[in-house]
């Protein structure tokens, strides 16, 4: 075998497969080429080629194989890992005989399963200078041609060449992989460049024709630097708005301070200053033109910064904003005096309210009297009977107190007796006990009275808001106006449950007393008024109903008109809707009415919650 290696035309051959178009071309083919050669030269039936990878060559790709295992050609291998592995970690030739599995030289050598066991092989490192670039394996399947001692040595000075080959071939590959890689970012180039022209050609194009929209905007536009204030960009706006041409303030970067009014200069300065901690700033200040107009300018001022964090530029939009200063200065003085005048109209409604609330206190007052004398009076008459009784009761009490010295006397406890069956003792001492009932009854009744009468002609602050029930409201209310309604109407209660409303409760009453004095005026001879509450959503609702004649159809949208009234000269104000009209408004809430002629009318109050709170 040996004298066959030696042979120069083999020599030759596997020279001319170095310099193969297949190697120029940066191939694989040319390496199985070379390999296939290599194993003919040695006899072998099987073969593989390895070379180093990695920066550091740390480890190998197989790039060529002859008759290996399905899977084997392109794989990687670590070095140290395996026969290849271990032969180029520690650069020394390997001859193999027969099953190498228990060999604890090859560690992570797993053979396939099935895969035929070669009787010998041979491997090398290819070894050039003192670097290794990568391994070469021969196998033989054959008993007979086994490889041994001298076969590995002598084959090594091939080997040498081999890796000369090798090596030639790989810096081929790589030179073609190069000279593409160089061609391909030379195209890469030249596109780059076209794009760029054409992306310069763009922002030239969006770059002046931001310029334009800049220039056409009636607002200033500009940039700055912060420590010198000199001015980086400044729109053609800047003329209209100060008087002065764009190229001034850039040739001078303190033109701008200076034609800042002199009492706003300070402000605008400190601004500045603190735009650089905030980032941002708005501040309203005044500049003097060249004929001497004043000009109020609003200017927002936005910081940008470095990646060191330091202010770089400060870019602003500034907007004349003098015309709406003065429409500004012209609302606030017509607002006040709008002011003024809201406050004379809500004082003469406080007053038109309190005189609607005396004029409807006067109308129950006669009412109100009779109803306090009734109780009054069956009181003033119990206290009489009540005072006999006690006379009686003293003189009783005197003869059993003449009695004790002598209570052994049979005679005066018969007196005694006597005068007991003539006074009815047992009647009176009942009798005592229901006089002193229903006196209790008739002072707690003039006491409600008078507090719920109290209670509604309390006049109330505008601020005087409370939590309370209407449920509450209209028992006081109906109290108050009971004698209106009891000879008239009989009242029916369909109370729901709601809960507690924010509102004014005296001024609530004022409406609640309106609709059920209205309703019994609507009565001709006797009715029924009925009281209704529930909710909806977020609103609760006051619902008075009457059987009354109703309300004509022409008459239905002027009931709330302030003076509007049905009622003869004399008998009405016309302001009780109107008052509880704005009563309800002021409570974000809402008053409606159903009636139909002839069958009575519905009027239904719907108030939020919290009827305090703003819309």
């Amino acid at each position: 075998m040996f004298r066959k290696l030696q042979q120069m035309s083999w020599i030759h051959d596997l020279y001319q497969l170095g310099q193969s178009d297949a190697l120029q071309e940066g191939s694989c083919e040319g390496f199985e080429r070379i390999l296939r050669h290599i194993v003919t030269g040695f006899g072998a039936d099987s073969g593989s080629l390895a070379l180093c990878q990695g920066d550091e060559d740390n480890y190998l790709h197989i790039v060529a194989g002859i008759d290996l295992p399905e899977g084997c050609i392109g794989k990687t291998i670590a070095k140290g890992t395996g026969i290849i592995g271990w032969v180029v970690e520690n650069t020394q030739p390997l001859l193999l005989k027969g099953d190498i599995a228990a060999d604890q030289r090859f560690r992570g050598y797993i053979p396939k399963t099935g895969a035929p066991i070669p009787s010998s092989a041979l491997c090398w490192p290819l070894r050039l200078d003192n670097r290794v670039i990568g391994a070469l394996c021969v196998n033989s399947f054959q008993d007979q041609a086994d490889y041994c001692e001298d076969d590995l040595q002598n084959g090594q000075v091939l080997v040498n060449l081999i890796t000369l080959v090798v090596d030639n071939a790989r810096l081929h590959t790589e030179k073609q992989q190069r000279i593409e890689e160089l061609a391909t970012l030379n195209a890469r180039y030249i596109a780059s460049n076209e794009q760029l022209k054409v992306t310069h050609e763009r922002l030239t194009r969006s770059e002046k024709r931001l310029n334009d929209i800049l220039d056409s905007l009636d607002s200033v536009v500009w940039s700055m630097v912060p420590e010198t204030l000199d001015v980086l960009y400044l729109n053609q706006a800047a003329k209209d708005v100060s008087g002065r041409a764009v190229e001034d303030f850039i040739n001078d970067r303190h033109l701008w301070m200076s034609i800042i009014y002199p009492d706003d200069r300070a402000r605008v300065q400190k601004s500045l200053v603190e735009s650089i901690n905030t980032g941002m700033q708005k501040i309203t200040y005044r500049i003097v033109r060249p004929d001497g107009e004043l000009r109020w300018l609003f200017q927002h001022m936005h910081v940008v910064y470095d990646k060191a964090g330091k202010a770089e530029r400060i870019d602003g939009i500034t907007v004349d904003v003098t015309q709406h200063k003065l429409n500004e200065d012209l609302l606030k003085q017509r607002n006040e005096e709008l002011q003024l005048a809201l406050d004379k109209i809500q004082e003469v409604q406080s007053h038109l309210l309190q005189s609607e609330k005396m004029a409807s206190v006067g109308q129950l007052a006669a009412g109100v009297a009779h109803e306090i004398n009734n109780p009054i009076g069956y009181i003033n008459s119990n206290l009489t009977s009540l005072k006999d009784y006690v006379e009686d009761l003293l003189a009783l009490l005197a003869k059993y107190e003449q009695a004790e010295a002598v209570c052994a006397d049979a005679g005066r406890l018969a007196e005694i007796n006597a005068f007991k069956r003539q006074m009815d003792l047992a009647f009176v001492k009942s009798d005592v006990l229901d006089l002193l009932a229903e006196s209790h009854e008739g002072a707690f009744r003039v006491k409600k009275i008078v507090q719920d009468l109290k209670d509604f002609s309390h006049a109330g602050g505008e601020d005087d808001w409370q939590w309370v029930s209407l449920h509450a409201g209209l028992e006081s209310t109906l109290n108050i106006v009971n004698n209106e309604i009891k000879y008239k109407a009989h009242v029916v209660k369909d109370f729901g449950d709601i809960p507690e409303v924010r509102c004014l409760p005296h001024q609530l009453n004022q409406v609640f007393m309106n609709l059920l004095v209205n309703a019994a005026h609507a009565i001709d001879q006797e009715g029924t008024i009925t009281l209704r509450t529930g909710t909806e959503n977020d609103t609760v609702w006051v619902e008075v109903s009457d059987t009354g004649k109703g309300i004509m159809p022409e008459h239905l949208s002027k009931i709330f008109d302030p003076f509007f009234t049905t009622k003869p000269v004399g008998k009405g104000t016309g302001l009780g809707l109107s008052v509880s009209y704005s009563i309800i408004k002021k409570h974000n809430g809402e008053i409606k009415v159903d009636s139909r002629q002839g069958e009575g009318a519905t009027f239904r109050v719907i108030l939020p919650v919290d009827s305090s709170a703003e819309k």
